[in-house]
């Protein structure tokens, strides 16, 4: 187990290490000056009783005081309680598209921003089930594997944008092959995908790895975006403008479409259901809807020890030893 919640704060310990160094050269440059002057033991005689022992414990509780506060900032792990978590039983993946398509403008400000808000406030919806990223293009990889924290499946989809994925293409087949692949790895209960692609699909063999998905139990629930019709793919320049569309070998401007027969095919094949992504965002209600009713099953009720951090403790030693090297005077007390 981990004994810091944050022990990338571990480099903070520079600091106390860093005031003791420069304590002693300071000392050494001190005793150096002194011997110019005169014999350092005749000068010591002359200076107040005690002087040197009081600054080595002001010295001391400054870089000790210093050394706590960071390691109560490190998030110290001391101590557990046995903590009850309800699972509301749905593991579900969802999928979105990184091809160059996803720039396309006929969803406002274009295709990939508002995908990314639809499935966010999916994630967001869903708390309490086991949720994953997958990424695709040309290619299909897990981003975020199934997972009860909410928030970092949030914080993986934010990351992903047009070209997480470097090789060109659309595979929906292999998505739904690598969700399945995760499902497995999972615990069971109610399996569901939500497939967000823009275009259509010729190499991966999508229809046979939905049916794939239903034997293990999966439903697919698809979300077309784009427009029929065909939207042009701008072509964005070093300095983030568009300088124009993606041409073909023939010169033409290529147009993406959704294709929504396959779309609709998919969800049928798996028991799922086919939603329209609108600039309105309206229908991720349908979609949570249509989701919640899978976590209605039989609930899962886990017990996991959840560590302490006790920061508190180490920070109030920290703050004491701070004070007190502030109130050790260098002069003794006078009664």
């Amino acid at each position: 187990m981990n004994y810091f919640a944050y022990p990338e704060q571990f480099i903070w310990f520079v600091a106390p290490i860093a005031l003791w160094i420069l304590g002693r050269l300071w000392v050494l440059s001190r005793r150096k000056a002194l011997a110019v002057v005169g014999q350092p033991a005749a000068i010591d005689r002359m200076l107040p009783v005690g002087l040197a022992a009081r600054r080595r414990w002001i010295a001391f509780c400054r870089v000790l005081g210093l050394t706590m506060v960071v390691v109560a900032q490190s998030g110290p792990l001391l101590g557990s309680k046995l903590v009850e978590f309800r699972q509301k039983g749905l593991d579900a993946f969802i999928a979105v598209d990184c091809s160059l398509s996803m720039r396309a403008e006929d969803v406002l400000p274009n295709r990939m921003a508002h995908a990314k808000l639809l499935l966010g406030q999916l994630i967001e919806r869903l708390a309490g089930s086991r949720i994953g990223v997958i990424a695709f293009a040309g290619q299909a990889y897990v981003q975020c594997p199934l997972t009860i924290d909410t928030g970092a499946a949030e914080q993986v989809l934010d990351s992903i944008d047009v070209g997480s994925v470097p090789s060109a293409g659309t595979v929906v087949g292999e998505a739904t092959r690598v969700a399945a692949k995760g499902m497995k790895a999972g615990e069971g209960g109610p399996r569901a995908l939500t497939l967000l692609p823009d275009g259509d699909d010729h190499r991966s063999k999508p229809l046979e790895a939905a049916k794939d998905a239903a034997a293990l139990g999966m439903k697919i629930f698809t979300v077309g975006i784009g427009s029929l019709e065909g939207e042009p793919i701008p072509v964005i320049d070093e300095s983030g403008k568009r300088s124009g569309f993606k041409l073909d070998k023939k010169g033409e401007v290529v147009m993406s479409r959704v294709d929504e027969k396959t779309l609709v095919e998919i969800a049928r094949l798996t028991d799922g259901q086919y939603f329209r992504a609108s600039s309105t965002g309206g229908e991720i209600d349908d979609l949570v809807r249509a989701l919640q009713k899978l976590q209605q099953g039989d609930q899962k009720t886990k017990l996991f020890n959840r560590y302490e951090n006790r920061y508190q403790w180490p920070l109030v030693v920290g703050i004491l030893l701070l004070m007190i090297s502030l109130i050790i005077p260098e002069q003794r007390w006078k009664m």
